[in-house]
């Protein structure tokens, strides 16, 4: 029988509104986590997944369990939950890229269609931020500058583009682009590629 687990940290087992506030921000901050769990408010292993991913990805000791610390840092970076930039929205298709909580997200009539990580420009090549619009795509594109591998290319930029990034799921963040927005799924790259027409809004912005 799942524990009630009404303060922190919250950990396997628990149940409740405080679960159930953790499933909503780590949903809209693109992790998976089970419908049934859910919908019983229970901290499963969809969810404790879910709370490793997000430690890792924001150098926090990945136990799986929400502690205070984990606890203020999904609050900073998922509330409010849901709500997306104006510009964001304003158009019917968008690619959305938020540098603080480093994701990517494909807006659709003011709905978000996918999301999926991103990683930025190192220092010294910061990925460009504003409003911009893709101009030009690649499918198996291969810079002509650095001579590396750009799969599905989506320009945006003057030479900086959406793109899935070969090295990123064995390097994660520890390694920068040249100023290009780095994929971490090569199915999600495909995926909105095949989406994206020329001429879509891409909006880069801290928020």
């Amino acid at each position: 029988m799942p524990v009630a687990q009404a303060k922190l940290p919250l950990r396997k087992g628990a149940v409740g509104f405080r679960v159930a506030t953790v499933q909503k921000r780590l949903g809209w901050l693109g992790y998976s986590i089970s419908a049934s769990s859910q919908a019983r408010q229970l901290y499963g292993d969809s969810t404790v997944k879910a709370v490793k991913a997000f430690q890792a990805k924001n150098w926090l000791s990945a136990t799986g369990k929400v502690d205070k610390k984990t606890w203020r840092k999904l609050e900073k970076l998922a509330e409010p939950v849901g709500i997306l930039p104006l510009r964001c929205t304003e158009k019917k298709k968008s690619i959305c890229i938020d540098k603080t909580t480093r994701l990517l997200r494909y807006v659709v009539n003011g709905k978000v269609a996918m999301v999926t990580d991103a990683r930025f420009g190192a220092p010294g090549m910061e990925t460009g931020e504003g409003i911009f619009s893709v101009h030009e795509k690649s499918f198996n594109h291969v810079s002509s500058r650095y001579h590396t591998w750009m799969p599905r290319a989506m320009f945006f930029n003057g030479d900086e583009a959406v793109h899935y990034s070969p090295d990123f799921a064995s390097v994660g963040y520890l390694r920068g682009s040249h100023g290009c927005v780095g994929v971490r799924d090569m199915e999600k790259a495909t995926w909105l590629f095949g989406q994206v027409p020329v001429g879509t809004r891409v909006y880069v912005y801290w928020s």
